[in-house]
């Protein structure tokens, strides 16, 4: 964490500020915040920590539903806080460096792809050791480094390789007792496979993807439209049948036209009783057509929605 002699002072945010800025960085479909939810807990987190809560899509990540820590946000608050790291080595093969700090003591950290082999991390989901080896090591020697003697600047998470890393948990309880001969093998169904980003090599979570979707659908159709073009093609692939098309719409699209007639229907109340021709009964009555027919910018957010 900054040291307190040093750290500015940042005024709290309130809630609806951060709540709309919330909404833009899910809109936005960056950093792996994909609702509402997520993006205000992180941002909670970072204003708790003396930051602004934007900052919140800059350090942290939400990695298949998890939160993470970004490695640099780590060393950035591990060095501002006074501790120090010296590279011994940092290749494809091999991350080794000491981390030391005043209260913390010293220590020497040193991760190889033999390591990782051994910790079942190659060739998992996404293949990202392969890809990008040096990276993946120079995460691990960091979190781990910073973790042992400078804890605090890990805010009590993990870097995003490391979450990205976990193997998904059986809910405690819960324990599949049928035995494998239960069922015929003809008549099992085989696990899907997992969707990956193909930019990104993360896992995609259908969960909150549909989640975010829906939160945007209520929305209104341009913001469900802007949120679509935000995600990338897989993303947009698992959303398809949910949004259907304007002669089949799906839940999505319903959800979104009706959340643009409620709009469409206040603008009317407020015409009708914040005019200032006079009280209502003074008026001529509304022509049918403008209760019928929005036109606009109106009539395109009530239009369809396309992938």
């Amino acid at each position: 964490m900054p040291d307190l002699a040093v750290a500015r002072y940042i005024p709290p945010v309130s809630v609806p500020d951060m709540e709309r800025m919330a909404r833009a960085i899910v809109e936005s479909g960056l950093f792996g915040v994909r609702t509402v939810p997520q993006a205000l807990t992180l941002m909670w987190l970072a204003q708790a920590e003396g930051r602004h809560p934007v900052l919140a899509a800059r350090d942290y990540h939400i990695i298949e539903g998890k939160p993470s820590k970004t490695a640099e946000a780590m060393m950035r608050d591990f060095l501002s806080a006074r501790g120090t790291v010296e590279w011994h080595e940092l290749s494809d093969g091999v991350a080794d460096a000491t981390f030391s700090h005043p209260h913390g003591g010293e220590v020497r950290i040193h991760w190889d792809m033999e390591r990782a082999r051994k910790a079942g991390l190659l060739g998992r989901k996404g293949d990202m050791w392969s890809k990008y080896p040096r990276q993946m090591l120079r995460s691990r020697v960091v979190s781990e480094g910073i973790r042992t003697v400078g804890p605090m600047a890990t805010s009590g998470l993990y870097v995003p390789e490391e979450v990205g890393d976990y193997e998904p948990r059986r809910p405690r309880g819960m324990k599949d007792v049928t035995p494998p001969d239960a069922v015929p093998s003809e008549g099992r169904e085989a696990p899907p496979d997992d969707i990956v980003d193909q930019d990104t090599g993360e896992v995609l979570d259908a969960e909150h993807i549909h989640t975010a979707a829906r939160e945007a659908a209520l929305r209104g159709t341009e913001l469900l439209r802007a949120h679509l073009r935000g995600l990338s093609p897989e993303e947009r692939e698992m959303l398809r049948e949910a949004v259907g098309t304007g002669d089949e719409p799906g839940e999505l699209l319903i959800a979104a036209r009706l959340a643009d007639a409620d709009a469409i229907r206040e603008r009317l109340r407020m015409a009708t009783t914040e005019s200032p021709d006079g009280p209502p009964s003074e008026r001529p009555p509304p022509r049918p057509a403008a209760a019928t027919k929005p036109s606009g910018d109106t009539a395109a957010a009530a239009g369809d929605v396309t992938l």
